[in-house]
């Protein structure tokens, strides 16, 4: 039997998304692997080979110590079990405590437990979790996949002219204008594309509801597993730096992301699937104390600029017949 394994991954949806990306390579490598998010679970179907699980409580946490050989923890320290578990785990048997410090800090190595990891913050997050493997972990067998496996039925980009807009994220400080969306997405529509909004809540619904007189649908997903399988059908995804962006590449759909500025983008943009990131140019000033470029990167990211990256993510996209996962 082989070696048991606990991954304690970020509680974002995106983060979790690329931390199963760890959890893939291990079972591969013939590991038995429990990976625990408060969400993925929901997307169980499409991980058939991975065990999603909830966060466990603080009582618990000699249980989860004595259960595991190996334990890989996404730091956070407002987490107060995760904070608990690190700190029994290290002081019980330090060598089997990865901690994952993904931060794209130009101080990064005067983090807690960047020694276990060795982040490279000029790689993806699942870059850096495949080089982890390979070169930490020294596994043989290295992917980069999260492990999405398609339910029987699905038909991978079934609509390719549907466009997913995702027009919210989890800070209202990260989202391109309400406006712009709009405005782009009447470009796309005449270009031929059918644009549906992807809107979380109900209240994000009634927030937009206008979009359906533009001649725009709004689907309901009443469940995460609804969502994913509406992109898996979909051509492509344009949003905000938020989780869906994530899932839709680890989907195999093209996605298109805004993020503030480059050196971020790097990091956490999506990566599993050949994609476009649309950041404000470099030589917008972003001295310290200012910071023109981080405060004002809205403004430096036009409709024109949207479309036309837009327009070359698509040229590049060459029809396919399947998705690999593996």
């Amino acid at each position: 039997m082989g070696l048991k394994a606990a991954v304690f991954c970020p509680p974002g949806l995106g983060d979790g998304i690329n931390f199963f990306v760890l959890s893939n390579q291990l079972h591969l490598n013939g590991w038995h692997v429990d990976t625990y998010h408060n969400t993925l679970g929901q997307l169980q179907e499409w991980l058939p080979q991975l065990n999603a699980l909830l966060y466990p409580s603080l009582s618990l946490i000699y249980d989860v110590l004595n259960a595991y050989d190996h334990f890989f923890i996404a730091y956070n320290d407002q987490n107060t079990f995760l904070l608990r578990l690190v700190e029994e785990g290290k002081r019980r048997f330090p060598d089997r405590v990865h901690v994952i410090y993904m931060m794209p800090s130009k101080n990064i190595v005067n983090e807690p437990y960047f020694s276990d990891c060795l982040t490279n913050p000029k790689l993806s997050v699942a870059e850096n979790l495949r080089v982890f493997c390979a070169s930490i972990l020294r596994l043989p067998k290295i992917t980069r996949s999260s492990g999405f496996i398609p339910p029987i039925g699905l038909i991978h980009r079934k609509c390719p002219e549907r466009i997913v807009i995702h027009p919210t994220s989890s800070r209202r400080t990260k989202n391109w204008p309400r406006e712009k969306f709009v405005k782009l997405a009447l470009y796309l529509q005449e270009e031929g594309h059918e644009i549906a909004f992807a809107l979380g809540s109900s209240q994000e619904r009634e927030e937009w509801s206008e979009m359906l007189s533009l001649g725009f649908s709004l689907p309901v997903f009443p469940t995460l597993r609804c969502l994913a399988d509406y992109l898996y059908e979909s051509g492509f995804l344009i949003g905000n730096d938020s989780g869906l962006g994530h899932l839709s590449s680890a989907l195999g759909i093209p996605t298109l992301t805004f993020s503030r500025k480059e050196s971020f983008a790097k990091m956490w943009a999506p990566s599993f699937t050949k994609g476009a990131v649309v950041y404000p140019s470099p030589w917008i000033p972003n001295l310290s104390g200012f910071r023109l470029r981080d405060r004002y990167w809205k403004t430096f990211i036009s409709v024109g600029k949207v479309r036309r990256a837009f327009e070359r993510l698509k040229s590049s996209i060459i029809p396919i017949e399947s998705f690999s996962y593996r």
